[in-house]
């Protein structure tokens, strides 16, 4: 993974946060989680040949991300 792909992550997480309304919004602790989080799947993803053009056509995998961790916080 190079510099540009976590560019890409870190804008992809920072836009997703952005859908979320006023008060659901990840903090900024989550938004870092979320794109370490988003990272390691493509990191994983990219073993099999999985691109983020793979991802984005299934599903909004940083939006997910950011879900992913508020769940894990909530659940704390």
């Amino acid at each position: 993974m190079n510099q540009n792909d976590l560019n890409e992550i870190a804008h992809r997480v920072a836009s997703a946060a952005m859908e979320f309304a006023p008060g659901h919004r990840p903090t900024a602790a989550q938004a870092a989680d979320a794109a370490a989080m988003l990272r390691d799947m493509m990191q994983a993803a990219g073993m099999h040949g999985v691109t983020f053009a793979d991802f984005d056509a299934v599903a909004h995998f940083a939006r997910l991300a950011i879900q992913l961790v508020q769940s894990r916080d909530e659940s704390r």
